[in-house]
């Protein structure tokens, strides 16, 4: 986003990012003698990282297991996530006891867009 609309020599604009990106250079620009402009600033994409619970039938079709062993996926989104991996088992508490499958805590990354 552009804040000014002065475009004379020797003004000053100013460049931010929407929410999720990451403005990298001078977040302002000015006009030189020579009409041209000082460099401008670009925005990247903030990828989000994290972990999230998911359960083991949520990162395949297949039967569930007692057990959570290291798996991944790659795909279509599933709980918001591109990539999922790094999957293990968590401590369950009563409430997952009742639960089909075990409940897992993974690694999630969101792919970046350009």
């Amino acid at each position: 986003m552009v804040y000014g609309n002065d475009w004379w020599v020797g003004s000053v604009v100013r460049y931010a990012c929407r929410s999720g990106f990451l403005l990298v250079g001078d977040p302002a620009r000015a006009c030189q003698s020579n009409g041209g402009w000082t460099p401008k600033p670009s925005c990247l994409r903030v990828c989000r990282q994290g972990r999230v619970e998911i359960t083991e039938k949520e990162l395949e079709t297949a039967t569930c297991s007692s057990t959570c062993p290291l798996k991944s996926y790659m795909g279509p989104l599933k709980q918001g996530c591109y990539g999922i991996d790094n999957c293990r088992k968590m401590n369950p508490d009563w409430k997952r006891w009742f639960t089909r499958c075990d409940t897992c805590l993974c690694d999630c990354h969101i792919a970046c867009g350009k």
